[in-house]
């Protein structure tokens, strides 16, 4: 071989070298969908554990959203999930803060805001009403607490955005939001679904959508008990979980890798849209097959109406 042809080979050899690496190689975290779970759990502990279990085996945390009641019976398992850097947002379930005055907002904010931070011996960083609701009295209550986000319902499609309104300190999480015919919308979320009707292979078939659609950042909500301890409904999550288009974060890595959008309050976007508050499922919760070796849990009464 000539010493010209034993240089062209030797090119050849590292260009395809090169090109086997990169097609070896998971595409960037940047050109992935940036993915958040949250958990929404309001009277049991057995889907927390599950989702706990699974996640620990992937190495992810998750944001968990439990209401008092599950944070009073259960301190030691929110303390160990705080611990291995879940965060437990706020909640206050009984009312969406639309309209209600700025003292009511912030007495009751400021309740939960206790309770979370009593239990978990850490800051309460994020806060939600019912149906994600929020208005400038939640910001301004907030502020005033040192509550770094508020969670509103989605206004970007299946995209989550974290606006950051200039006249305040809190920023605004808007999760993923889908449609659902003449129910209007909803979050990405189990509950949102079950609760229109529709089944699980209808929640698979969403949830397949919104990632083949490739937002840059996304939040898969769960109601534990539902998501938590129904084989046919986990089974969409265990497979969300393994999608390779798909950088799962724990929340403060997601946030740092979204595009936080710093505008005038006024002209952050609110959507107010609830069509329905009833659920009105195919199958009650009870009918559902559970996840071999999780105890089933009952349906909450005021769990209705949390993640439309």
């Amino acid at each position: 071989m000539t010493r010209r042809a034993a240089t062209w080979a030797a090119a050849l050899f590292l260009a395809l070298a090169g090109c086997q690496s990169v097609m070896d190689t998971p595409a960037p975290a940047a050109s992935r969908v940036n993915g958040l779970i949250m958990l929404i759990e309001f009277e049991g502990i057995d889907g927390v554990r599950h989702w706990e279990r699974e996640l620990d085996r992937r190495g992810l945390t998750a944001l968990v959203q439990a209401q008092d009641n599950v944070l009073r019976q259960w301190p030691a398992d929110f303390r160990r999930l705080a611990s291995k850097g879940y965060v437990i947002s706020g909640l206050h379930a009984e009312t969406p803060f639309w309209d209600v005055p700025y003292e009511e907002q912030h007495r009751l904010m400021k309740q939960v805001k206790e309770t979370v931070e009593g239990l978990t011996g850490r800051p309460m960083r994020v806060f939600g009403s019912r149906y994600f609701a929020y208005d400038e009295n939640t910001l301004e209550a907030a502020d005033a607490l040192g509550i770094e986000y508020v969670l509103a319902r989605g206004t970007a499609g299946e995209r989550a955005i974290v606006y950051a309104p200039r006249e305040h300190r809190t920023k605004v999480i808007s999760v993923s939001n889908v449609p659902f015919k003449e129910m209007g919308t909803g979050s990405l979320c189990d509950y949102s679904l079950w609760a229109r009707g529709s089944s699980d292979e209808d929640f698979a078939s969403v949830v397949e959508r919104v990632i083949a659609l490739a937002p840059s950042d996304m939040i898969l909500v769960s109601h534990a008990y539902l998501g938590g301890t129904k084989i046919r409904w986990w089974r969409t999550y265990e497979a969300a979980l393994a999608r390779s288009e798909v950088a799962w974060r724990g929340f403060d890595d997601w946030l740092r890798a979204t595009r936080q959008l710093a505008i005038a309050n006024a002209d952050v976007p609110v959507n107010r849209e609830v069509k329905y508050v009833a659920p009105k499922p195919a199958l009650p919760l009870g009918e559902l097959e559970d996840i071999p070796g999780v105890r089933q849990a009952a349906l909450p009464a005021d769990a209705f109406g949390a993640c439309q």
